[in-house]
């Protein structure tokens, strides 16, 4: 797996990834930037909610849940210092969907969170990650 980072101008880049899409990546008007795009360490919090919504998806649709919306809140605290990683990460996932069964959704999630996110076990080995959940019957 390869990237591509391409400065355009002050603090504005474009990220290319090799399965052909890219991503502008910008920093705010404090640094010389024009907040065109995503920070960085967005972007890291994206991935881990795509990975684990992915997952989750995924293993709901296997177990016959019939999900119809899925949204996935990631909060991330940075340590004040340098180098500002993350500290603790929340992960909250929103499952709306018909007759969901929450051992199905507790099971999906911890599954995401505990064996198949990769990006879940890269961040965690530098940040405490927690996880939830709410089910938003569509029934009702």
């Amino acid at each position: 797996m390869k990237t591509r980072i391409k400065w355009v101008e002050n603090a504005c880049l474009i990220g290319e990834a090799d399965s052909g899409h890219g991503v502008v990546i910008d920093g705010a008007p404090d640094i010389g930037g024009r907040n065109l795009g995503v920070r960085p360490m967005e972007m890291m919090l994206m991935g881990l909610g795509g990975c684990s919504a992915m997952d989750v998806l995924s293993i709901l649709k296997k177990t016959r849940q019939n999900v119809t919306d899925c949204v996935i809140e990631v909060d991330g605290q940075r340590r004040d210092e340098y180098p500002k990683i993350f500290t603790q990460i929340h992960v909250h996932f929103i499952i709306k969907g018909y007759d969901l069964k929450d051992n199905h959704v507790k099971r999906a999630v911890n599954l995401s969170a505990e064996k198949y996110c990769s990006v879940s076990a890269m961040l965690g080995a530098m940040a405490k990650i927690t996880h939830d959940y709410e089910i938003v019957d569509e029934n009702q």
